[in-house]
């Protein structure tokens, strides 16, 4: 009998081994789920890491308050919760805005840096002026064009389809060498297809789409060693000036 007892002893003391090692990794599972559930309240909904502030740089247009407002963070909720792709794109509706980054200086602020765009060329409306950058996005007005800017004409309305006229002037002044740009009293974009500009000597270029631009360079660079007062490049194989 003593060997049954010893028998059934060993049988038990084993199944309590087995349903202890059965138990060990089914509570380690619980504690991790129990701190990972804690670790995703705090980061979600206590203040440890609430969004208080957010501030912003680089800008002289816009005023803080106006990019704030666009950005339309989630203040007092987790920083979590704040999307910086999704402010960016909000941020960059604005139309000053050429680009924005935004960063999250942990634990409780928000960084938006905002690079405004840079006005390379003025054009007259019934308003004042629109001031556009150098990929034809008008962004600003002014009351009287501001000096130093190219004084750029379209054929329609600003804004509106005048910006396709506007990028189009814009392409072929940017392909113009610096010392031809200096020349430059004004850029007319009639439309798409009917660029021309006028130099300082009076002469005018015609010079069409801004199609061919090096073709044209290449032709206007010999054209212009004859005096005349119209030089059409337009089509650049058979170019003609006109006196």
């Amino acid at each position: 009998m003593s060997g049954l007892v010893r028998a059934e002893k060993l049988f038990r003391a084993r199944r309590r081994a087995s349903r202890r090692r059965t138990a060990r990794p089914l509570l380690l599972v619980a504690v991790a789920v129990t701190v990972l559930g804690a670790a995703a309240w705090a980061a979600l909904y206590s203040p440890l890491l609430r969004l208080t502030s957010v501030t912003v740089d680089g800008t002289s247009r816009l005023t803080s308050a106006q990019v704030v407002a666009a950005a339309d963070a989630p203040i007092g909720a987790s920083m979590l919760r704040a999307s910086p792709s999704a402010i960016r794109r909000r941020v960059e509706r604005l139309a000053p805005v050429a680009t924005a980054t935004v960063s999250r200086d942990w634990p409780h602020r928000l960084v938006i840096h905002v690079t405004e765009r840079t006005p390379v060329a003025a054009i007259g409306t019934a308003s004042g002026v629109a001031l556009v950058d150098a990929a034809g996005v008008a962004f600003a007005t002014a009351a009287a064009p501001p000096p130093h800017l190219l004084d750029l004409r379209v054929g329609a309305a600003i804004p509106g389809p005048g910006l396709a006229d506007a990028r189009a002037g814009l392409e072929v002044w940017n392909r113009l060498p610096t010392t031809l740009r200096r020349q430059v009293k004004w850029v007319d974009a009639a439309s798409t297809d009917a660029v021309s500009f006028e130099l300082a000597r009076g002469a005018t270029v015609v010079w069409g789409s801004p199609a061919d631009n090096g073709a044209k360079l290449a032709v206007l660079a010999t054209l212009l060693r004859t005096r005349a007062r119209v030089y059409d490049v337009s089509t650049p194989a058979i170019a003609v000036t006109r006196s």
